[in-house]
């Protein structure tokens, strides 16, 4: 199995299949390599191939890499700097009169309510960190992340359909 890759496309909601021979017993990372929403990035998990016959002995689980106050910081720098981002193109977007193309009202309520669970994360990320648990605080500083980048996709998209409405007038 190492070097080989088994790749699926799969639509949300749906489930496929895909059968291969594990022919070395270890863990295996897998992920999504197709950008498809805000959670992307937590799309991610480990395959155990075991031999068979295989009988558990005790092990002990390692520790990763801890994150630092520093992390925190730089990430939360990073949202900020997003939510600018943000922020610009909501501007932009309520200038206009969005609310006359149902494509676009769709997308802004859609974006309105990620940007609500960003808020949402944002108080976590926060929480955790006024009890610098550092560990916590990135976590939920980067869902709150993911959350914005999905915000400011549709953002992104309904400013451009805007655009080219007022474009083809």
């Amino acid at each position: 199995m190492y070097g080989q890759n088994v790749q699926l496309s799969i639509e949300p909601g749906k489930t496929a299949s895909a059968t291969f021979v594990a022919d070395q017993a270890g863990v295996y990372p897998y992920y999504c390599t197709e950008f498809c929403s805000a959670l992307h990035l937590e799309m991610q998990g480990y395959l155990l191939v075991k031999p068979k016959g295989y009988q558990a002995t005790e092990a002990v689980m390692e520790v990763g890499t801890a994150y630092t106050e520093d992390d925190y910081n730089t990430q939360v720098k990073t949202n900020v700097d997003t939510q600018g981002v943000i922020d610009q193109v909501v501007a932009y977007i309520t200038s206009k009169d969005f609310k006359s193309n149902p494509t676009v009202l769709a997308l802004v309520e859609d974006a309105t309510d990620q940007l609500g669970f960003a808020q949402e994360a944002k108080a976590k990320s926060e929480e955790a960190a006024g009890k610098k648990d550092w560990q916590n605080a990135m976590l939920w500083a980067n869902q709150w992340w993911q959350y914005q980048v999905k915000t400011a996709d549709l953002g992104l998209r309904a400013k451009n359909l805007l655009d080219e409405a007022e474009a083809a007038k």
